[in-house]
């Protein structure tokens, strides 16, 4: 399952909640409802119309996976969502935080998965949908995710983002280990974890092109 992970929003901090709202007039990354996140441990149910970029992707074969809309037409996924299947087989589905559901869905016209994708380490692991025909922009529950622009001289010298960086992520994961897909979707506070510590440097076979982030104690994810 692919998890988007974002930064992107203003902050107001409550006694008990923080809220995420940004420009409605931004190009991308901003949602038609402010984000509200709870102190919830493993995470708790989006409420409607906030990650307007997360789509849920059905396969044939009865797996799902999530993505994020980068245009119109086009799908950021895991590589490992669309290993060994074709295009014909996914249907995508926008505008929703219900699992396969939402305001638009669209086939699949053509998978792009990164040419050094590994599947033992799951270095690259990341793969573009092109849709069959475009997602309608102009829907009020449907926006794009924003990209940050990382040079790669930063890449060469440190990590990114940096340990110790709030980030939230989104998903239909499961609710635990081999339990339940969640119906609904799903998001929660991390922070992310210099790749060089003991509980990451075993996962991490690139810092450049992966990321590690929990909580102490863990319970997240």
């Amino acid at each position: 399952m692919l998890f988007s992970i974002i930064v992107l929003f203003d902050v107001i901090r409550l006694s008990f909640q923080i809220v995420y709202s940004c420009n409605l007039k931004a190009t991308c990354g901003c949602s038609s409802n402010s984000v509200s996140m709870n102190r919830i441990v493993g995470g708790e149910d989006a409420s409607e119309a906030t990650w307007g970029w997360a789509v849920s992707l059905a396969i044939n074969t009865g797996l799902l996976c999530t993505g994020s809309i980068l245009s119109s037409s086009w799908i950021i996924t895991a590589a490992h969502c669309v290993e060994d299947h074709s295009a014909s087989e996914f249907t995508v589905y926008a505008g929703s935080t219900f699992l396969c559901s939402g305001t638009q869905n669209r086939s699949v016209s053509l998978i792009v998965a990164h040419s050094n994708y590994d599947p033992i380490t799951y270095s690259n692991d990341v793969a573009l949908l092109q849709l069959s025909s475009p997602l309608m922009m102009d829907d009020s529950n449907v926006s794009p995710i924003c990209l940050p622009s990382v040079h790669s001289s930063v890449l060469a010298s440190s990590e990114f983002p940096t340990s110790g960086t709030t980030v939230i992520a989104i998903g239909w994961g499961r609710l635990s280990e081999y339990g339940q897909v969640a119906k609904y979707l799903q998001q929660v506070t991390l922070t992310t974890v210099d790749y060089r510590s003991y509980t990451c440097n075993s996962l991490i076979s690139d810092q450049k092109v992966q990321l590690c982030a929990g909580v102490p104690g863990g319970g997240k994810g």
